[in-house]
């Protein structure tokens, strides 16, 4: 610390580090957390279903094979619910296929 600077915030609680917290940071870990838990549903499908982009409530994934396309496709809706049980709120609605 140098002369006449303030000292730095000492975190006392974890209100204290919440608080310091803002919305990016918050949409970065939902964005973790979505990587994560899509990578564990989709298991070796992952080479042939992969996560492209996120805009609001829809999911993009990128599809490589026809058939895997077909799969996909049946299980939307499944995939959804399985996604949305790991957020405080229903945040996927739809997946697009790209």
């Amino acid at each position: 610390m140098k002369f006449g600077e303030s000292p730095r915030k000492i975190w006392h609680s974890s209100a204290d580090l919440q608080s310091r917290f803002n919305r990016l940071n918050s949409r970065l870990n939902r964005l973790l957390i979505l990587d994560h838990v899509w990578s564990h549903l989709v298991g070796n499908r992952g080479k042939f279903w992969v996560l492209k982009a996120v805009q609001k409530d829809t999911l993009y994934v990128q599809v490589r094979v026809a058939v895997a396309k077909n799969e996909l496709t049946a299980k939307k809706t499944q995939l959804i619910h399985e996604l949305n049980k790991h957020f405080d709120t229903p945040w996927i609605k739809r997946i697009e296929i790209i």
